[in-house]
């Protein structure tokens, strides 16, 4: 499945770019994220919450960032995630890109997203997990903005507003994603 999302944040590119590469503070905006760990040079895993319907799952996961180019700002973030109860799995790829956009930087995601085992029969609503796709971009888009404000970040001093960015409260939701970054779980 692909799923294509976009957020903006106050900040140039230039500056944006070392906050978002990040990735365990970044990550920490994004609904359901935790324990969000670096394992090796541009490895991270974690566990994200999500919220199917009536159904809470917890998915354990390892993300790669692949194919970084610092001064075009894009990368590539693959993940595998496993449903903790042994009920799913999901992998995507994302590739992301940021730009500018007005005041500030437009970063642009697209995702291929694939389901197996139960996870996967809640998938098949296809508009349903782009429309929650979208809900979660958006409520991450907020926290990172809000954490960017807070930090007082600028283009002048993005490696002060990356030191001075804490980790925000988890929020249960489907992370599609990577995100990481950016749809984190966009399983």
């Amino acid at each position: 499945m692909q799923i294509e999302n976009h957020f903006d944040i106050p900040i140039p590119p230039a500056a944006a770019w070392p906050i978002l590469m990040d990735v365990p503070q970044t990550a920490a905006c994004f609904p359901g994220a935790s324990h969000i760990e670096q394992t090796g040079t541009d490895q991270y895993k974690g566990r994200v919450t999500v919220k199917l319907g009536p159904l809470t799952m917890v998915f354990a996961g390892n993300l790669r960032l692949e194919d970084r180019d610092d001064a075009a700002h894009g990368a590539v973030i693959k993940a595998s995630w496993a449903e903790v109860k042994g009920r799913g799995n999901a992998n995507t790829v994302t590739r992301f890109a940021l730009h500018e956009h007005e005041a500030g930087t437009r970063v642009t995601l697209h995702s291929d997203l694939q389901l197996a085992g139960q996870v996967a029969q809640y998938g098949r609503a296809s508009g349903m997990l782009s429309n929650i796709s979208a809900q979660l971009i958006a409520a991450f888009a907020k926290n990172l903005g809000a954490r960017i404000q807070a930090a007082g970040a600028n283009a002048q001093d993005p490696a002060a507003a990356t030191a001075s960015i804490a980790p925000t409260p988890a929020i249960s939701g489907l992370t599609l994603i990577a995100n990481a970054l950016g749809q984190r779980l966009k399983q």
